[in-house]
């Protein structure tokens, strides 16, 4: 990626994440003047972090380094995927963005968040779904390569990786009520680790460049191209394993000390012996005593 590229991405990125901050303070305000409101702030904290994150990894001069090669291309999009979204998803920032939107786009917004939060449209089969999707989707060479050489190409695949993580993430950190649990969350994120590794061990093994144009660029910049793809593979198989293994780990806890609060052990005492003080008769044969 050029650097007239680089720039132009990060000032169409940095608009946008500019209106969104906007809308969300706006909508934070607005929220606090009103004594129901306060309950559904959310963590702004949240918000302001994973937006500094997504903000430093993309925008230059970071962000132009971190494109030039393969390996720290794919650290960029990790960073994305499990840091910047799963904090979206932390801070529950929906009400705040649309209590921030004016009333004519608010209402129709409104009706729709409605009608996507259903199990049937927004559920965790389909959220998996799209993140697996976008994952492997934007990683195919074609697609790859047009985000490294077009500025709107590349800001979608960087709002497509965040969008996408957010609303998988938002099925284990969103509200309470909506938030997988148990066997079912463990279930979900092991299921998601399969896909992310295939993607990493083929970038790691594959013996020739899958995309031309990071090639073009990774050798500018002095890097060898097979090692620095395989680098990215392990970049991206590595701590995506490592963080989703964990996190079920986590979950699998969750789930026990849950079980057992439901059913505790009893609790052990003395037994008296149920046969203490009782006499024990041999009956004779024939039933003759």
């Amino acid at each position: 990626m050029t650097a007239a590229l680089a720039w132009s991405a990060a000032v169409v990125g940095g608009c946008l994440l500019l209106a969104g901050a906007v809308c969300y303070i706006r909508g934070l305000h607005r929220l606090h003047r009103s004594a129901s409101g306060r309950s559904h702030l959310g963590r702004p904290w949240a918000v302001a972090a994973a937006v500094v994150v997504a903000g430093v990894v993309t925008a230059p001069p970071l962000g132009e380094l971190l494109e030039e090669r393969l390996s720290t291309h794919m650290a960029q999009h990790m960073t994305l995927i499990l840091v910047s979204a799963p904090l979206l998803a932390l801070s529950r920032c929906g009400l705040p963005l649309l209590a921030g939107l004016p009333r004519a786009a608010r209402r129709p917004l409104t009706r729709l968040q409605h009608r996507l939060l259903r199990p049937a449209v927004i559920g965790p089969h389909l959220a998996w779904g799209a993140y697996i999707g976008a994952l492997w989707l934007w990683h195919l060479p074609a697609a790859y390569d047009e985000a490294v050489a077009s500025t709107y190409a590349h800001v979608a695949e960087h709002a497509c990786f965040l969008l996408t993580a957010w609303l998988f993430w938002w099925h284990l950190f969103g509200p309470a009520r909506r938030r997988l649990t148990g066997p079912a969350a463990v279930l979900y994120v092991a299921a998601a680790i399969p896909p992310g590794a295939a993607l990493g061990a083929l970038l790691t093994f594959i013996d020739h460049p899958l995309y031309p144009a990071q090639a073009q660029a990774a050798h500018a910049a002095g890097a060898d191209v097979i090692v620095d793809q395989r680098i990215g593979g392990l970049v991206m198989w590595v701590p995506m394993d490592f963080f989703f293994v964990a996190l079920a780990v986590v979950l699998v806890g969750g789930w026990l000390r849950a079980l057992q609060r439901r059913w505790p052990e009893p609790e052990y005492g003395q037994i008296d012996d149920p046969v203490d003080g009782m006499v024990l008769e041999e009956p004779s044969v024939g039933g003759a005593r």
